[in-house]
């Protein structure tokens, strides 16, 4: 009985030396995945923290600008457009791997300790939201891009919400002298508008661009391009 207890009991302190491996080595995996590494800069220039997110993110915001500065010069099949293209490849590839890897490593230390009957918390060994320059680059990207289109979606609520339907905006006018509930509708719809307005304007100012309040009025264009 005394040999059986002493095994069970060495069985147990392997079995949480591997659990407690494997949960070391996916918190250097998913390091390796999410969070900021230095990234050295042409020009001898000081390196910077970056996570592959962000990595990508900066990438394609030079894209973006090497797209303009090709379309400025007419240049259809410019060089550098080109290769700022097959760096982001080799970064998603990249990310993807890191990202794969890390995710393996998470489920088998999970599977690990639910096999012993550990109670644990999957999330416990994520890090933190990145708040790299690139990350922070990207969420001003995405409040752009989510003002722009709530101010979109309120100008075509007022001008052409389908294809066939009378423009809203112009049954309101024209009621407009009805009834004080006819001119309360106007008015709310010109307050929706105005805050939607001023939402996209000061998100542009947040992420340190100009607003295009025309390329607004056409979301199939402006999803083309970052303005």
């Amino acid at each position: 009985m005394g040999a059986v207890a002493t095994l069970e009991r060495t069985d147990s302190k392997v079995d949480t030396r591997r659990i407690d491996a494997a949960r070391a080595a996916a918190v250097v995996a998913l390091g390796n995945a999410y969070l900021p590494h230095e990234v050295e800069q042409p020009g001898g220039a000081p390196p910077l923290l970056l996570c592959w997110a962000g990595r990508i993110a900066r990438a394609y915001d030079k894209l973006a600008t090497a797209r303009e500065d090709a379309r400025r010069r007419g240049s259809k099949d410019d060089p550098a457009v080109k290769a700022i293209e097959a760096a982001i490849r080799k970064l998603e590839a990249s990310y993807t791997a890191a990202a794969s890897a890390a995710e393996d490593a998470a489920s088998t230390w999970a599977a690990l300790a639910t096999a012993a009957g550990q109670s644990i918390d999957p999330a416990s060994i994520y890090p933190p939201a990145c708040t790299c320059d690139g990350c922070k680059t990207a969420a001003l990207w995405h409040d752009h891009n989510e003002a722009r289109g709530k101010y979109s979606d309120a100008l075509y609520a007022l001008l052409a919400p389908e294809p066939s339907a009378r423009p809203p905006l112009f049954q309101m006018l024209e009621d407009f002298t009805k009834s004080e509930q006819d001119r309360d509708r106007f008015w709310a719809a010109m307050k929706g508008l105005y805050a939607s307005a001023k939402g996209y304007d000061a998100a542009c100012k947040a992420a340190g661009v100009q607003a295009n309040w025309r390329m607004a009025m056409a979301p199939w264009v402006a999803n083309l391009a970052w303005r």
